[in-house]
């Protein structure tokens, strides 16, 4: 897929996040998480049939003391 994140975008995510980030980090993280995103997009090519979804409930247990 290899789509680039602009520095626009990187700025609307830092914004919503509430990071302060300078120019040089925004280009930074483009690269860094348009890595990410294609990634991940090539786990989603991936044939999973046939594969058992792995669930597992949480253990319930409490955890405040008695006293």
């Amino acid at each position: 897929m290899t789509q680039r994140l602009t520095d626009d975008e990187v700025r609307k995510v830092a914004k919503l996040a509430r990071l302060e980030l300078s120019e040089e980090e925004i280009h930074h993280f483009a690269g860094q998480l348009s890595k990410v995103l294609d990634y991940v997009s090539k786990l989603s090519e991936l044939d999973v049939e046939g594969v058992k979804k792995m669930v597992r409930e949480m253990e319930k247990r409490k955890v405040m003391r008695q006293d």
